[in-house]
Order: structure tokens, then sequence, then C-alpha cells
């Protein structure tokens, strides 16, 4: 298709050509002024429907790939719409496995306090065990010395 420039140019030069030949037969006598007068008002107005049909063809054109690239790029989204989704449900799952293991984490915690609270009362008792042997070993000790 040509260019809007070269079309124009090329419209021009057959539109200058069109007048001169017009003129020439006028002069000569083959045609009468109001034939040529209706003759170029014809050829303005095709001349003209002919620009028009032009221009609606290149603007047809450019909706047509500006609908192209929007598809595409609808396309593109789509796919990164499913992508994301793929991602939240994974970062949900990983979320769920967090909470679980500090749930667990919270639990051996509380646990181990528990045994190190236990541990601490029974060292405490037996601490206690072992203060009154003693004073039973030294209370021996004073009766049979």
């Amino acid at each position: 298709m040509l260019s809007p420039r070269r079309l124009a140019a090329t419209a021009a030069i057959l539109g200058v050509l069109a007048a001169a030949a017009l003129v020439v037969l006028v002069l000569t006598g083959l045609l009468t002024w109001g034939a040529a007068v209706a003759s170029g008002a014809f050829a303005i107005a095709l001349a003209a429907l002919a620009v028009l049909v032009l221009s609606v063809r290149r603007v047809d054109g450019k909706a047509q790939r500006i609908d192209q690239r929007t598809k595409k790029h609808e396309a593109e989204l789509a796919g990164n719409i499913a992508a994301l989704k793929r991602i939240e449900a994974r970062l949900d799952r990983l979320a769920e496995a967090v909470e679980q293991s500090a749930t667990r984490r919270e639990e051996d915690l509380g646990a181990i306090l528990a045994s190190l609270g236990e541990d601490r009362v029974n060292a405490m008792t037996r601490a206690r065990e072992v203060e009154e042997l003693r004073e039973e070993v030294r209370a021996l000790a004073k009766g049979h010395v």
C-alpha cells in the first residue's frame, strides 16, 4: 500500500494532468464548459471518496494492530495472574507450615521448661534429703564420738 505522502503526490500529479486535459478539450471545442466543470467536480468527488476509503483502511489496520497487542497483553496478564495465584497458594501453605512449626516449637519449649522445672524441684528435694542425711550423719558422729 502506498504511503500517504506518495499517494497525495500521485493524486496531485494526476489531478493536474486531468485539469490540463479538460482545459485542452474545452479550448479545442470538443467539450463544453459545463461538461468540463461537471467532469472536474465528479473527479474531485471521486478523489475525496478515494482518500476517505484509504483513510478508513489505515485506521482499520491500526485498530486491528491495537486489538492484537491488547489481546497479547491480556494473555500475558492472564498468565501472570495464574502465576500469582500459584505463588499465593504456595505462600499460604508455607505460612501454615511456619505456624505449625511455631506451635510445635512452643510446645517443645513448654515441655523443656516444665522438665527443667521438675528437675529443679527434684534437685531441691534431693538437696534437702542430702542435707537431712548430712545432719543425721553429723548427729550420729557426735553421738558416737
